[in-house]
């Protein structure tokens, strides 16, 4: 049978769907004309007579997805061509599949031995031999698609600004992306089939990789945080460890992607320096300035034009008071101590009468609804929810329209006591909204220009909800306005010390 034109070859190889390439190297044209009839429709069947006519094929550039090779053949042993073959490629990306004679087990041992992936012993059943042979062109599709996987990895990696690595279960580096020169100016090689011992990691962070390494290796994913001695002197360098899986969730390996987040780290250590500083050198001569005005609206108690100017003056005083409060509270939150609370059995709709009061005055040509239903005592510091409503409400305030109302709402049920504030108006951005309770941030241009904005007060209100161990929701719409829902559990009401309960108490 005449082999197909290298043309219709590659027709049969490109594209969605192509038909594998199978070389039978078989001298019987009987033997060869039964393997056609056989493996006919399930693959392109190239069909050789002897084995140097293969080689010159594959010496040309010709690869074929699977090779039926005839054991016995005249000039050139099947054995013979095996090993040249498997000297060239691996059998995981060439399939070679021999064909035996019945009974020879030393043929089927010899032929394994030297690298052939199956083998069929004729005479054959057809059903057999093409169970075979769909078996092994499934799995050499699969290494192509694996090892086209593996390859964009790489390529991913070698672009990536992260420095990318996996390890074996003996912490052994088996790959590590180029990015490592930038860090430590050495090349790719050094690191491959070292442990960090053997490249001289200190002790200390040898262990906490090791143990990092054994986590990851248990299906659990890993972060850890490093020093590192870069080229530039030290650098902090922060991990991701995560298990690799083959198809039946085997832990096979340990892939980290380790980033450099020195000046990240740096940056907030000076912006938390820098706010400790400005918001303690402002709380004393704020303090200073509300007692001197205090002492001034007592000695101007006829003086209406006086008593004007000193209460414009407190009332800033006051509100500057309130941001050093929300840096100080946003400092400490940042360096990782949370909101300090004094909590005790107090009954919340007293703190928000007073709050609601105070806001009034603050605003009176403001209206503002005031609602309470249930049972509103429970655990907490009562001075930091009146700080929370304080914050909702001026929220409220600022980002209504003047003629509208702001109905706040305060709700005891047996699991939870909830404070809902809401006002009238243009609602908050969907993007706004996805990152509203976090520190300084602002809404668009458009929205700062008509008023609405998110800074340090929704954070600290969403800090004081977390410190009860509740949380703070908002709805947003044309349709119905803003809602800003705060839940606290009662859940600390069962783990209040007699300590906490108010004087008199049994």
């Amino acid at each position: 049978m005449s082999l197909p034109s290298e043309e219709g070859r590659r027709s049969h190889e490109g594209g969605e769907g192509a038909l594998p390439v199978v070389w039978l190297v078989e001298d019987s044209a009987l033997e060869r004309e039964r393997a056609r009839r056989v493996l006919e429709g399930h693959c392109v069947l190239e069909l050789f007579a002897e084995g140097p006519t293969m080689l010159e094929r594959l010496a040309l550039g010709a690869r074929p997805s699977l090779v039926l090779l005839d054991l016995y053949l005249p000039g050139i042993p099947g054995i013979d061509l095996l090993r040249f073959l498997r000297a060239q490629v691996d059998a995981a990306e060439l399939p070679v599949l021999m064909l035996t004679v019945a009974g020879s087990k030393a043929d089927v041992v010899e032929s394994l031995q030297a690298g052939a992936n199956d083998y069929v012993t004729k005479p054959y059943d057809p059903a057999e031999l093409l169970a075979r042979v769909t078996s092994q062109l499934r799995t050499q599709q699969l290494h192509q698609r694996l090892q086209q996987a593996e390859e964009g990895f790489r390529r991913l990696a070698a672009h990536l600004p992260d420095v990318v690595a996996r390890f074996d279960r003996q912490h052994r580096h088996t790959f590590v992306s180029p990015s490592i020169h930038r860090l430590t100016a050495q090349p790719v090689e050094h690191f491959l089939g070292k442990t960090n011992a053997e490249l001289g990691m200190p002790a200390e962070q040898v262990h906490q990789w090791a143990a990092a390494i054994d986590e990851a290796f248990t299906g659990r994913e890993v972060s850890l945080e490093f020093d590192f001695p870069g080229l530039e002197g030290r650098r902090v360098i922060q991990s991701r460890l995560l298990p690799e899986r083959d198809a039946w969730g085997n832990v096979l390996s340990v892939l980290s992607i380790a980033r450099d987040v020195t000046e990240e780290r740096m940056r907030a250590e000076y912006e938390r320096h820098l706010i400790g500083i400005v918001s303690h050198d402002l709380k004393n001569p704020l303090a200073a300035i509300l007692m001197q005005v205090q002492v001034g609206l007592l000695r101007a108690r006829e003086d209406a034009r006086t008593r004007d100017i000193l209460e414009r003056i407190q009332r800033t005083a006051t509100r500057a008071t309130g941001l050093v409060g929300d840096l100080l509270d946003f400092t400490r939150t940042r360096m990782g101590g949370g909101l300090p609370l004094v909590t005790r059995h107090q009954d919340l709709r007293d703190v928000l009468a007073q709050v609601v009061e105070e806001s009034r005055i603050a605003r009176p040509d403001r209206r503002l609804r005031w609602e309470v239903e249930g049972e509103t005592a429970l655990v907490a510091d009562g001075e930091r929810l009146a700080q929370l409503a304080t914050n909702l409400i001026a929220n409220a305030l600022q980002y209504s329209p003047v003629a509208s109302e702001v109905r706040v709402r305060l709700e005891g049920s047996p699991e939870a006591v909830v404070l809902a504030v809401h006002n009238e108006g243009a609602p908050i951005p969907a993007e706004v909204l996805a990152r509203l309770f976090e520190p300084f941030q602002r809404a668009s241009a458009e929205q700062d220009r008509s008023g609405r904005n998110v800074g340090l007060g929704l954070y600290i209100v969403h800090q004081i909800a977390r410190a009860h161990g509740g949380q703070v929701m908002v709805r947003s719409s044309h349709e119905e306005g803003t809602t800003f829902v705060v839940r606290l559990p009662r859940v600390r009401d069962a783990v209040a010390s007699d300590s906490t309960k108010p004087d008199g108490a049994t």
